[in-house]
């Protein structure tokens, strides 16, 4: 069975690695690249994002370690034309 609970800033180090493991997958990251850059810009954004409620993630635990992860980003859209709210 498996635990599903929301993510916080303690679990950062296990969503950066199931990112990279995401864009592994999808073909982003060829072969053994470095990803130290990636991560560490990756550490920074959701750092910051997930301070600020910017960022939410829930995440999927199978003896107390995590598998997957469901994310949700909010951003605000300037206005354009059709939606002056933005």
């Amino acid at each position: 069975m498996f635990n599903l609970r929301q993510a916080n800033l303690q679990d950062l180090e296990a969503l950066i690695q199931l990112r990279l493991e995401l864009l592994r997958e999808a073909g982003d990251i060829k072969g053994d690249s470095d990803t130290t850059n990636l991560a560490e810009a990756t550490r920074k954004y959701l750092g910051e994002k997930m301070s600020a409620g910017e960022f939410l993630a829930w995440v999927a635990e199978v003896n107390n370690q995590i598998v997957a992860t469901r994310n949700l980003v909010f951003f605000q859209r300037s206005p354009y034309n059709g939606n002056f709210s933005g």
